[in-house]
């Protein structure tokens, strides 16, 4: 017989008995059988007559690899500075605050963005009635009348720039009493970093 075919045969021969249970084994008396004893590198298969055929090792699988989690290193996400706009005004030809000017200005504070600032910018502007050089000195003064109230909130004076804008009092002669109200402030740009 070719090589082929015993091995074919005797590997037919021992799935069927293997796939056959022990009480069906056991009522075919005298026959052949082939059964396989131990596991894995240490099975062996016996070719015995059924009635003499020993107990069958019954099969396990190895347990599964153990799979062992590596940690993965944290990586900093440098996130981007961002930057918040507020505004405070004042009344026409004025450098300190008034009521409303002084809520505004106190709304910076409470926003709680200061604390986190990296740097803030104040810059003074005026509206365009009057002289530009009396203009550029309001708006000068202006600026540190709110760099003022910061500073006493607590934020580093070296930390505020006072300035005046550039152009300090842009805007037209022509413009609406609310439009010229809009122009006598102070920006405040706060550059926040968030780490």
């Amino acid at each position: 017989m070719n090589k082929t075919v015993v091995a074919a045969s005797l590997a037919l021969i021992v799935s069927a008995c293997a796939s056959v249970p022990e009480s069906d084994r056991q009522s075919s008396a005298g026959k052949l059988g082939v059964v396989q004893v131990g596991a894995q590198q240490n099975a062996e298969l016996v070719f015995c007559k059924s009635e003499h055929c020993p107990q069958r090792t019954p099969k396990r699988l190895p347990p599964p690899p153990q799979v062992v989690s590596v940690p993965q290193p944290v990586v900093a996400v440098k996130e981007e500075p961002k930057q918040v706009h507020f505004k405070v005004h004042f009344r026409w030809g004025w450098s300190r605050l008034d009521a409303d000017g002084r809520k505004e200005a106190e709304a910076v504070v409470a926003s709680g963005l200061l604390k986190d600032a990296k740097h803030i910018e104040v810059a003074g502007r005026t509206d365009p009635t009057g002289p530009r050089k009396f203009n550029e000195k309001l708006a000068v003064r202006r600026a540190e009348t709110v760099k003022a109230v910061l500073v006493m909130a607590g934020i580093p004076a070296d930390r505020i720039a006072a300035v005046a804008q550039t152009p300090c009092c842009d805007g037209s002669l022509a413009a609406s009493k609310a439009a010229m109200r809009e122009l006598r402030r102070t920006d405040i740009e706060i550059t926040v970093t968030t780490k």
